[in-house]
C-alpha cells in the first residue's frame, strides 16, 4: 500500500494530506469506489461452529475491541523509536486479531503497512499510521454494533 506525499492527481483520493493510489483509495473510509467492508461477520459465524460455547466468540470479538487501541499504541511507539522487528512483530499482531475477527479492512490496511516495512519504507509506513487508526475506530463501532457481546459493560 503505497503512500505518497505527492500532489492529489486523477483518480487518486487524499488521506491526511497524502495522495493515495486508486488501488489504496478503496480502503479509506468515505472514499468513493467499491471499499472493502469493515466487518464480515460470518467470520464469527463460522468460529461459532468451531467451539461448544459460543460465549467464546462474544469473548474474542470483546477482547479485540478492548485491546486494539494497545496494539496500535505498541505498534506506533516501535516504529518511532525505530525498532523494525518490534513494529513487525506489532503489524502483525494487528493484522492477524483482525482477520481473526472479521475486520476485513483493518486486516488490508496493516497488511498494507507490513508490506511499507518490507519495502523498507518506515517514513510511509508511519504516515499510515493514522489511516490505521481511524480504520480501528470504525471497525470497532461496527463490532460493537453487530456482536452485542462484544460490548463491555462500559460501552453503550
Amino acid at each position: 500500500m503505497p503512500i505518497h506525499s505527492t500532489p492529489v492527481g486523477p483518480g487518486q483520493h487524499q488521506a491526511d494530506g497524502m495522495a493515495l493510489p486508486p488501488s489504496d483509495a478503496a480502503q479509506v473510509a468515505g472514499a468513493p469506489g467499491k471499499a472493502a467492508p469493515l466487518f464480515d461477520p460470518s467470520v464469527l459465524d463460522d468460529m461459532r461452529a468451531d467451539f461448544s460455547d459460543s460465549a467464546v466468540v462474544g469473548q474474542f470479538a470483546r477482547d479485540f475491541c478492548a485491546s486494539l487501541d494497545g496494539k496500535i499504541d505498541r505498534l506506533e511507539r516501535r516504529m518511532q523509536a525505530g525498532d523494525t522487528t518490534g513494529a513487525v512483530d506489532g503489524v502483525v499482531s494487528v493484522s492477524t486479531s483482525a482477520a481473526m475477527v472479521g475486520a476485513v479492512r483493518l486486516t488490508q490496511v496493516a497488511l498494507g503497512i507490513q508490506r511499507l516495512m518490507a519495502e523498507d519504507k518506515p517514513d510511509d509506513a508511519r504516515h499510515s499510521l493514522a489511516l490505521l487508526r481511524a480504520c480501528a475506530t470504525d471497525t470497532v463501532a461496527e463490532i460493537r454494533r453487530a456482536v452485542p457481546e462484544a460490548r463491555s459493560a462500559a460501552t453503550p
